[in-house]
C-alpha cells in the first residue's frame, strides 16, 4: 500500500485497516482483485485501491485486498499470433500474491501456451515472487465452449498442482449457452466474468439467473464503473462478492484501456 501521513487522516485509515483485517470471524462483503494490465504499474493499481478502501468505508462495507492478476504475455492479431511478453518479475515484490494472466485474441496450441505458462512460473518463482494462479483471458465464441473447455483441461493437467487455472469470461456465455457455460466453471478455479463494456454488458434478470448458480464467479468491471453496487446487492447473499477492478485512462491514469 502507499505510504500513509500522519495525524487525523492516519487515524482514520489505520481504523479502516483494522476494519478491514479483523479476525477469520469477520464476515467478509467484499474481496478486491486488480489487473495490472499493459503499460501499466503497481502504483497505479496502489492508487485506484486506495480509493476502493475509501469507498468501501463511505458504503459501509467490509472488503478486503485480493491478488493482483498481472498480464505476463499475450497473443494477438497484429503481430502474426506470436507471443508478446509484458511484465516481468523485477516490478513486483514478493509480498505481492500474484496471478499470471495470458491473454488470447486467438486460441493458441495447449501445447505452446503450457511450455510458456510453466516457464514464465519457473521465472517467476525463482525470482522470490508468490504465484498462486494462473488466468487465461481468452473471449471464446459462446458457441465453442465445449471446445473451449476441452483445450482448458488439456492445459490444466500440465499445469503445477500448487498452482490454480482460472479463467475470464463473457456474460453472454450465460446469456447464449447457460448449460456450456456452467459446465466450463467447473473446470476451472474461477471466472472472472467481464462488464467491462458497461452498458454494452447489461445486468438483466436472465443474467442473474443463469449465474446465481456458479459459486466460483469474479466480477470484472472497470475502475470507474459503479454498477457493481446493485450487482453487490443482489449477489452477496450467495456468499462473499468477489470483485476484480480493470483500470483505466478514464480513472485519471494515463495508462492503456482495458481490453475489448
Amino acid at each position: 500500500m502507499r505510504r500513509i501521513g500522519s495525524g487525523k487522516t492516519s487515524k482514520m485509515l489505520f481504523g479502516i485497516f483494522v476494519f478491514l483485517f479483523c479476525s477469520p470471524v469477520c464476515a467478509q462483503d467484499l474481496i478486491v482483485d486488480h489487473w495490472v494490465w499493459a503499460g501499466q504499474s503497481l502504483n497505479d493499481r496502489d492508487q485506484n485501491q486506495q480509493k476502493f478502501i475509501d469507498s468501501c468505508e463511505m458504503l459501509e462495507l467490509a472488503c478486503q485486498k485480493g491478488e493482483i492478476r498481472v498480464l505476463v504475455r499475450s497473443w494477438g492479431h497484429e503481430n502474426g499470433q506470436k507471443s508478446t511478453p509484458h511484465h516481468s518479475p523485477k516490478s513486483f515484490p514478493d509480498t505481492e500474491k500474484i496471478i499470471l494472466t495470458y491473454r488470447m485474441e486467438k486460441q493458441v496450441s495447449n501445447r505452446e501456451i503450457v511450455a510458456f505458462i510453466n516457464r514464465d512460473i519457473n521465472i517467476w518463482k525463482r525470482a522470490g515472487r508468490n504465484i498462486v494462479g494462473v488466468e487465461i483471458d481468452y473471449d471464446s465464441p459462446s458457441s465453442k465452449l465445449d471446445d473451449y473447455r476441452d483445450w482448458l483441461q488439456a492445459v490444466t493437467k500440465q499445469m503445477p498442482e500448487d498452482v490454480s487455472i482460472s479463467i475470464t469470461g463473457l456474460p453472454t456465455w450465460y446469456e447464449d449457452n447457460r448449460q456450456a457455460a456452467k459446465k466450463l466453471a467447473v473446470v476451472v478455479a474461477e471466472v472472472s466474468l467481464m462488464f467491462y463494456r458497461q452498458k454494452q454488458t447489461p445486468i438483466t434478470d436472465h443474467l442473474l439467473d443463469a449465474i446465481k448458480g456458479v459459486n466460483n464467479i469474479r466480477y470484472g468491471f472497470l475502475c470507474n464503473d459503479d454498477r457493481w453496487h446493485s450487482l453487490l446487492k443482489e449477489q452477496k447473499k450467495y456468499g462473499t462478492f468477489r470483485m476484480a477492478i480493470f483500470i483505466t485512462a478514464e480513472c485519471h491514469v494515463n495508462r492503456e484501456l482495458a481490453p475489448s
